[in-house]
């Protein structure tokens, strides 16, 4: 029954689809000569304005290449799949990704074909079925999700588990009454008869239920014990589909049930997250036709890494042409001219996941002083592998000016084009520092180092304990986003002109 009422959905949401894109296509075409009377009469600089448009007939050929396109990229962006857990802004996402996929594709075809028609229409045409899309699927969803709460096109549930994860289950689900989903009972598949944990998940879920205002959508309190429990539970409830949590002790239980589930025809389903290990997440792909599970670390593979990246080559790049000829060269000439050696400082570096780079820097101490460093050890103001010392006796007269104002570290600009390094980041330690790390300082290492991270906005050389500056780092790699950047870089600013922090 429930594939027939997905079934049914998702074909009149496919007819809906193909009348709103024709929709559009008119609306856009005599819609658009509106937009232009009030740019032309009213002064509306609208962004879809321009000279009148050919006979409809010649536009007949953006429809036709729209609907298959359309249809095509909402079916691989799964837009014709289950709603049950759907958000609105997803819906968006959606329907604005297909939306581009289109006006790229009629942008080919019409460059191919040699066809010059308005490009003011066709991104009309495309934004306003974007949003077209998007409220009918809105609606769709609100009226699902209606319906749901009324207890009608529910899904009945099998939760095999007794643990964090089915509680975490629970307290995603029996809130949210218009998932349309009832769990009725768990399944404990370990082969003992009494557990504690089982006793655990009864009384929270039991304590959970009375906070609940909608009862009727409460979890049950049956369990399920042993795969022949299970087995009968299918029958009697009437279960849609049984999700597996806290399986690493009862994997063969698991397995066996996989069967006996596809033999009844009721979907499976197993938790990714298999450990529970904190911080890491976990994410499924395919390799050819085989599901892999994967375990990461924040920051993960977010897509946001590849657009911090962008940030990185663009923003180094205008940064080398323009500090080039008004900082390089002066700064060149003075470090040549106060003390004898090389212009630039070049330094074996571990990077990303271990990897090692040359960083380069203007010199700022004497010659050779990488040799003198194990005579200093002792002066060390560092607890942990790092060496920090106030007042090097290495560092130059000019060096310290240099580093007061982080100028001595222009040259890494080049570093983060090349992509050793990155703007904002953990700061990339030497090799030697790393061999002492303890291993939960080597995930400091899991993102591109920086020019600048917390620590350089926090006290910089204030900063005495190295377990408190890995801690900063993690807090970093953590809680990362492009906005925690921005805000780190124009943090940085000030630190740098008023070189406090630094000695």
């Amino acid at each position: 029954m429930l594939k027939e009422n997905w079934r049914l959905i998702s074909r009149i949401e496919r007819c809906s689809d193909f009348a709103i894109i024709i929709a559009s296509f008119f609306l856009a075409y005599y819609g658009r000569d509106s937009l232009v009377f009030w740019d032309t009469f009213f002064g509306w600089n609208l962004p879809f304005s321009g000279p009148a448009l050919a006979p409809i007939k010649d536009y007949f050929i953006v429809l036709g290449v729209a609907l298959v396109v359309y249809l095509l990229a909402l079916s691989w962006l799964g837009a014709y799949g289950s709603m049950r857990l759907t958000s609105p802004w997803r819906l968006l996402r959606n329907t604005c990704l297909s939306s581009l996929v289109v006006f790229i594709s009629l942008a080919a075809v019409l460059f191919v074909l040699k066809i010059d028609l308005s490009r003011s229409f066709i991104l009309l045409f495309c934004v306003m079925t974007a949003f077209l899309l998007a409220g009918e699927r809105f609606v769709v969803l609100q009226l699902l999700r209606f319906w749901r709460r009324r207890g009608k096109n529910f899904r009945n549930i099998l939760i095999c588990g007794v643990g964090e994860q089915s509680l975490r289950l629970v307290y995603e689900i029996a809130p949210r009454p218009e998932l349309g989903i009832r769990i009725r009972g768990f399944a404990d598949l370990r082969h003992h008869q009494a557990s504690e944990d089982r006793e655990q998940v009864v009384r929270e879920i039991h304590e959970f239920r009375g906070q609940l205002r909608k009862t009727p959508h409460a979890p049950s309190l049956r369990i399920f014990v042993g795969i022949s429990a299970v087995e009968k539970a299918l029958k009697q409830y009437a279960i849609d589909e049984v999700i597996f949590t806290d399986v690493v002790q009862v994997m063969p239980a698991v397995r066996e049930l996989v069967h006996l589930c596809a033999e009844e025809g009721v979907r499976t389903t197993i938790a990714a997250d298999l450990f529970s290990v904190g911080l890491v997440k976990s994410g499924i792909s395919y390799f050819g036709g085989m599901p892999l599970i994967h375990f990461q670390a924040p920051p993960g593979d977010q897509w946001a890494l590849t657009l911090k990246r962008v940030v990185d080559i663009g923003v180094s790049a205008v940064l080398l042409l323009v500090f080039g000829p008004l900082l390089f060269f002066p700064i060149a000439l003075i470090v040549k001219l106060t003390s004898p050696g090389p212009i630039l400082f070049r330094q074996k570096r571990v990077g990303l996941n271990g990897r090692t780079f040359f960083l380069y820097k203007f010199r700022s101490m004497y010659q050779g002083a990488e040799h003198d460093l194990l005579k200093l050890r002792e002066q060390n103001e560092m607890q942990g592998p790092a060496f920090k010392l106030s007042n090097d006796p290495r560092v130059t007269k000019v060096g310290g000016f240099l580093r007061r104002h982080s100028l001595d570290e222009l040259p890494q600009l080049w570093n983060v084009f090349k992509g050793d390094m990155s703007l904002v980041g953990p700061r990339p330690p030497v090799p030697g520092e790393v061999s002492l790390y303890v291993r939960k300082d080597r995930r400091r290492l899991s993102m591109r180092p920086g020019m600048t991270c917390i620590w350089q906005v926090s006290g910089r050389n204030n900063i005495k304990d190295f377990e408190a500056w890995v801690k900063l780092d993690l807090q970093y790699i953590d809680h990362w986003s492009l906005g925690l950047d921005l805000s780190l870089l124009l943090r940085t600013i000030p630190v740098v002109f008023s070189g406090s922090g630094a000695r």
